[in-house]
């Protein structure tokens, strides 16, 4: 078995082109990350920028992180066959695209996308695409007998809450005059919904390398609904009960999606848990998708540890204290 290494160095000698838009867009991005990390974890700041120490922007500042996560998550599936994982190509392009119809929708495409760090990864990330090694090619994993109905069923009825979730936040970005729309934060929430409905749907098609995208998919609400928990007093937080079902609904997409990788239509499923023969026609070809997915949802899964000791570390400053929305959880639903 290759190593990791000796995949990336065949990607350079197959795509070099790629494999390095690849690395540096990957490099981008990790700088942003670690200098929003530091303005979060130091006291004073980082370089003189404060934003990341107001306990008020929590929930607005983890979710645009999460945006940058997904495109993080789709970029490394690329180091290892990226012919075999089309998936995490097209996962590392929905975040823009969601911050892109969210700044079209409210009006507002300078402070949702320019005026923050997507403008430099954004467009890195789409040229490393039109560079992909599939060419032409890249599509070609897609076809109706691929799709997964019950997971496209997970996707349609999470789609009602998350689009009035988007709705709200289009909107308050539109007209609320306080700090966070001027930072464009509530279009990043208006992203993050997109993102989820994309990333979701991308997953329940299941063209090469779709396990990752499902883990990625589920994760995304599990940690809404965990910042929420963490601090109800945010804007943008969902109340109790809408948080828990975010969190309900994405550890049961990834059930879903685990239960039904090895077969092409779940209605064989019965059949194939009980390891009736004669299924190999039904079985999901060996397309590349790479067994480190689950090392990926284990990474995830620490990171999100580590998310959530830290909120709840610093959940005591009173995170409510200063929002328009006052102390009645933080998030308006009035399309629910």
């Amino acid at each position: 078995m290759h190593s990791l290494r000796d995949e990336i160095t065949q990607s350079f000698r197959t795509a070099p082109l790629f494999a390095l838009a690849v690395l540096l867009t990957l490099g981008v991005t990790g700088i942003i990350g670690l200098m929003v990390f530091l303005m979060v974890v130091l006291k004073h700041g980082f370089l003189g920028i404060t934003h990341g120490t107001d306990p008020s922007h929590r929930v607005h500042d983890l979710t645009f992180g999460f945006l940058f996560g997904v495109t993080v998550m789709g970029l490394l599936a690329q180091l290892r066959r990226p012919w075999a994982n089309v998936a995490g190509m097209l996962m590392a392009l929905i975040p823009w695209g969601g911050l892109l119809l969210a700044g079209i929708l409210s009006a507002d495409v300078y402070r949702v996308m320019v005026i923050n760090p997507s403008r430099l990864v954004a467009p890195a990330t789409v040229i490393t695409a039109l560079l992909h090694p599939t060419g032409r090619a890249f599509f070609r994993s897609f076809s109706v007998s691929r799709v997964n109905w019950v997971m496209l069923a997970l996707v349609i009825i999470a789609s009602v809450p998350l689009l009035a979730f988007t709705i709200v936040n289009i909107r308050l970005q539109r007209t609320v005059p306080d700090d966070h729309a001027a930072m464009g934060h509530y279009g990043f929430m208006a992203a993050f919904g997109f993102t989820v409905i994309g990333v979701s749907l991308l997953a329940s098609l299941r063209p090469d390398g779709w396990r990752l995208t499902a883990w990625v998919a589920g994760i995304l609400p599990t940690l809404l609904g965990l910042v929420s928990l963490a601090y109800p007093g945010n804007a943008s937080s969902l109340n109790r009960a809408w948080a828990l079902a975010a969190i309900a609904w994405g550890i049961l997409f990834i059930v879903v999606a685990e239960l039904t990788q090895a077969v092409r239509s779940p209605k064989h499923l019965r059949s194939e848990l009980k390891g009736d023969a004669g299924m190999e026609p039904d079985r999901e070809p060996a397309t590349g998708t790479p067994h480190r997915v689950n090392l990926f949802g284990v990474i995830l899964l620490i990171l999100l540890l580590l998310f959530m000791i830290m909120m709840l570390i610093g959940g005591g400053h009173g995170p409510g204290r200063h929002l328009p929305f006052g102390d009645s959880g933080g998030y308006p639903w009035p399309l629910l």
